[in-house]
C-alpha cells in the first residue's frame, strides 16, 4: 500500500516539474474515462430509445389494426345504404306504378333491420376512431415520459 501512495507520490511530483512522459500518462488517463463515460452514456439511451421504439411500433401496429377494421366497417355501412336505397327506390316505383298515395311502410317504434346494422356498424367505427386517438396519447404520453427519464 505504501509502495502505491509512493509511486502516486513521485509522479504528481515530475508533474509538478513538468516532465512530458507525466503529461503523457495523465492525458492517457483522462482520454480513457473520458472513453468509458461516453460508452456508458450511448449505451443507456440507445436503450432507451429501443424501448421507445419498440412501444411506438407496437402502438403503430394496433393503430393500423383498428384503421383496417374500420375500413371494414365503412365498407360494410356503405353497402347496407346502398341496399337500403335500393329498397327505398323499389318502393317509390311501387307505389308510382300502383298509384297509391300510401306511405312506405315504416314502424317508428320498431327499426328494421338494417338500420341496427347501421347503428352498430356507426358505434363500431366511433369505438375504434376512440381506440386510435387514445393509442396515440398514449404513445405521446410514453415518449414524454421516456425524454424525461
Amino acid at each position: 500500500m505504501d509502495s502505491g501512495v509512493a509511486e502516486l507520490v513521485s509522479f504528481f511530483q515530475a508533474l509538478k516539474r513538468g516532465s512530458l512522459f507525466a503529461y503523457f500518462i495523465l492525458m492517457f488517463l483522462v482520454l480513457i474515462g473520458l472513453a468509458l463515460v461516453i460508452g456508458a452514456y450511448k449505451r443507456i439511451v440507445s436503450k432507451r430509445l429501443r424501448a421507445a421504439s419498440n412501444a411506438t411500433q407496437a402502438n403503430l401496429e394496433t393503430i393500423a389494426v383498428l384503421r383496417k377494421r374500420a375500413l371494414g366497417v365503412k365498407e360494410r355501412d356503405d353497402e347496407l345504404r346502398k341496399r337500403e336505397l335500393e329498397v327505398e327506390g323499389r318502393d317509390e316505383l311501387k307505389d308510382v306504378f300502383n298509384d297509391t298515395n300510401t306511405e312506405p311502410r315504416h314502424d317508428p317504434e320498431r327499426p328494421e333491420p338494417q338500420r341496427q346494422v347501421l347503428k352498430g356498424s356507426r358505434r363500431a367505427l366511433n369505438e375504434s376512431v376512440s381506440h386510435i386517438t387514445i393509442g396515440l396519447k398514449d404513445v405521446q404520453n410514453r415518449s414524454k415520459q421516456i425524454s424525461k427519464g
